[in-house]
C-alpha cells in the first residue's frame, strides 16, 4: 500500500539495538498520528505497557514487530522501537488491515518515549 500522505521517515530497532548504530530497518516512509486521548481512554484499564500515544501506518511488508503471540505479552522480551527525528517510539501493538485489497497495511500503535534520548 502506498500510505496516504507519508508524513515521516522511521528507523527500527529491535531489541538489544539503539542509536547510534544502524537501525534493524531504515528510513521506512509512514504516516504518524497523534491519538494520546484514544490511547489513554482505551488503555485506562490496561497495563501501562499496553497504553499508546501515537498510530503509525505503513506499507504490509514492514518488519515491524511487537511482543504479542497468541494475544498474550511475551515475557523477557522487548518490543522493536521506532525512532522519529531521533525521538523514541516503542511498538504497542500491530495489526493487519484490508489484507487481500489496495489498502492492505500495518496500523502500529506506538507509546511516545522521552524525546531527545
Amino acid at each position: 500500500m502506498t500510505i496516504p500522505i507519508a508524513n515521516v521517515t522511521l528507523d527500527i530497532y529491535r531489541e538489544g539495538n539503539s542509536p547510534p548504530a544502524a537501525p534493524d530497518v531504515a528510513a521506512v516512509p509512514g504516516h504518524l498520528s497523534p491519538t494520546f486521548r484514544l490511547g489513554l481512554h482505551r488503555g485506562r484499564l490496561l497495563d501501562p505497557a499496553q497504553r499508546f500515544s501515537h498510530v503509525l501506518l505503513v506499507a504490509a511488508d514492514v518488519d515491524v514487530r511487537d511482543i504479542y503471540d497468541a494475544g498474550t505479552l511475551v515475557a523477557g522480551h522487548e518490543p522493536d522501537t521506532a525512532y522519529v527525528a531521533g525521538d523514541p517510539y516503542r511498538v504497542v501493538f500491530v495489526e493487519r488491515r484490508q489484507r487481500g485489497t489496495a489498502a492492505d497495511h500495518l496500523r502500529v500503535y506506538l507509546a511516545r518515549g522521552t524525546p531527545g534520548t
